[in-house]
C-alpha cells in the first residue's frame, strides 16, 4: 500500500483482518520483538533509551510526523494515556519520522513537541532507520510491547483508541474496568483527499512543455475539482511548488471538506511573507477562519509564513464544497501539501 498517512479506513481494514480475537502476527511483517533504538538521530524529553533501560517495561511506540493532520488528532489521547498510565509503569516513546526534508531538522521537531505539549520521550528518526526496523508504513501507527519485549497490539490511523487502551491496562495490570470511549472522525466519501503539490506525488499530469525546476506559466482556464490548479508562473520541484511573483501567480483549489490545512515553508534566510487566502472569491469569514489567518486593514485575509509547518486555513465550517484561492505576496513561499478535515 506504500508509505502514506493512515486514516480510519485503515483501521476498518485491520479490524476485518484481525477479527475480534486480536492480531495474528504470523501473517504480517511488523517487528514482533521491540527493536533497538540505535540509529536515532536525536532525542527530545529524554536521554537516549536502550535495551537495558526498557527491559521489563511495557512500552507504547507512536510513529508520528508533525505536518500530519491524522497524527495531530491523536495527540489529546496520547497525552491522556501518558498522564494516566505513565505513573503506573507505561513507557511511551514517540518516533518522529519525517515526510518532508525540512522535517528532518531537530529544531523543527522540538518546536512541534512544545506546540503540541508532548511530554514523553521522542526519538528523532531523520534517517528512517527506526521506521525500517519496525517495518512501519504509516503515520500515525502505534505498537504496544509487553514486559518481555513482545508485540501484543498494533494500530494504524485513527479510531481504535478503546482497544489500545484496554490492551495497555491489561499489560500494566491496571484492571479491566471500562476504558474511556472515543468517537473516531467520520470521513465522508466526497471529502477531498490529501493533495501533494510537488511533482513526486501530484495528482495531475504535467502540461506540455513543463520542465521540473524551471518556471512554467500556467494559463487561466477551467479548474479541476478537488485538485491543485495553478495560474501564472510557478516552479515545481519533487517536494514543493514555488511562485514567480513577478507574474502574479495564483493557486485555486475547489474542495469538499469542513476544514483545510496547508504545509508550507519559506526559503531559508528570507523574511516572513504573506499569503493571501480567499474563499469563494471573498476574504475568509472570521467565523470559519483557521487559527493561522489574520486580516489586514482592508479586511483581506492572509497568513504570515514564518516557520516550516502545517498551517490551518479554514476550520469548523459546515461540510460542503468551496473554492479556496491562495495568492503569494513573495517568491520565498514553498507549498508542499493540503489536507482536509471532515468536521
Amino acid at each position: 500500500m506504500g508509505v502514506k498517512k493512515a486514516s480510519v479506513l485503515a483501521i476498518v481494514f485491520l479490524l476485518f483482518f484481525w477479527g475480534t480475537m486480536g492480531p495474528d502476527f504470523s501473517r504480517v511483517s511488523f517487528a514482533s520483538d521491540l527493536p533497538s533504538f540505535s540509529g536515532a538521530t536525536g532525542w527530545i524529553n529524554s536521554p537516549p533509551l536502550n535495551d537495558a533501560s526498557l527491559r521489563g517495561k511495557v512500552v507504547l511506540i507512536d510513529f508520528w510526523e508533525y505536518t500530519c493532520v491524522n497524527c495531530v488528532r491523536t495527540f489529546p489521547v496520547l497525552r491522556r494515556w501518558y498522564r494516566t498510565y505513565g505513573p503506573e509503569g507505561l513507557v511511551m516513546i514517540g518516533i518522529h519520522t519525517p515526510e518532508f526534508s525540512f522535517a528532518k531538522k531537530e529544531n523543527n521537531v522540538a518546536r512541534a513537541v512544545r506546540k503540541y505539549r508532548l511530554d514523553y520521550p521522542v526519538a528523532i528518526d531523520s534517517d528512517r532507520r527506526l521506521w525500517d526496523r519496525f517495518h512501519n508504513h504509516y503515520w500515525p501507527a502505534q505498537y504496544l510491547f509487553d514486559r518481555n519485549g513482545k508485540l501484543i497490539f498494533h494500530t494504524i490511523g485513527e479510531g481504535d483508541d478503546e482497544r489500545m487502551e484496554a490492551a495497555i491496562r491489561q499489560a500494566i495490570g491496571a484492571g479491566t474496568e471500562k476504558v474511556q470511549s472515543s468517537s473516531p472522525p467520520e470521513f465522508p466519501e466526497s471529502m477531498t483527499p490529501e493533495l501533494y503539490a510537488g511533482t513526486g506525488r501530484q495528482a495531475l499530469s504535467p502540461p506540455p512543455g513543463f520542465v521540473p525546476g524551471k518556471p512554467y506559466t500556467y494559463p487561466d482556464g477551467p479548474v479541476v475539482s478537488d485538485n491543485i490548479n495553478l495560474s501564472g508562473p510557478w516552479i515545481s520541484t519533487e517536494e514543493f511548488i514555488r511562485p514567480v511573483v513577478s507574474g502574479h501567480p495564483r493557486l485555486t483549489l475547489p474542495y469538499h471538506a469542513s476544514g483545510v490545512r496547508c504545509v508550507l515553508r519559506r526559503e531559508t534566510g528570507t523574511k516572513p511573507v504573506r499569503i493571501f487566502v480567499f474563499q469563494d472569491g471573498k476574504p475568509l469569514p472570521k467565523g470559519i477562519s483557521g487559527e493561522d489567518i489574520r486580516y489586514d486593514r482592508k479586511g483581506d485575509s492572509y497568513l504570515l509564513l514564518r516557520a516550516p509547518r502545517m498551517y490551518t486555513l479554514v476550520s469548523h465550517q459546515s461540510f460542503g464544497g468551496h473554492t479556496l484561492t491562495l495568492v503569494p505576496a513573495g517568491s520565498a513561499v514553498r507549498i508542499y501539501s493540503f489536507t482536509f478535515d471532515p468536521s
